[in-house]
């Protein structure tokens, strides 16, 4: 029998919480919570690891909470003139689940020639559960 991997980081969800709450209690004014930084304070050396532990269910309400954090704090953002739209878009996709998907129209002329495309609407949706 061989043991697989290291052991886990977190066996009790309280720690784990616990330790969610240090890291957003440590922030200071001005400063924004990212997954990454979370991750690496958590003591994971990938983000990947924070999503395997939203998957145990013991863990999932703590992890999903500390995310959604993280994501209120970039909507706000969005809706400010003071932060970048593209990077706190690229956030919300990338960590958040949000789609940024383009809509399309395409026609073509009767005699045959190139076909036209035109952006019908851009937007933001959230997908999250």
């Amino acid at each position: 029998m061989s043991n697989r991997g290291r052991p886990p980081l977190y066996s009790d969800p309280v720690l784990l919480e616990a330790k969610i709450d240090q890291y957003f209690d440590s922030l200071e004014d001005g400063d924004s919570p990212t997954v990454a930084e979370l991750c690496f304070e958590l003591g994971f050396s990938h983000r990947s690891a924070l999503l395997e532990y939203e998957k145990k269910p013991e863990f999932s309400s703590a992890v999903k909470r500390a995310r959604l954090r993280i994501e209120i704090d970039r909507s706000k953002k969005l809706l400010s003139k003071e932060f970048p739209t593209a990077g706190v878009i690229f956030d919300l996709t990338n960590n958040h689940g949000w789609k940024n998907p383009q809509h399309m129209k395409h026609s073509q002329d009767e005699d045959g020639g190139p076909v036209q495309y035109q952006r019908v609407e851009r937007v933001i949706i959230d997908t999250a559960d």
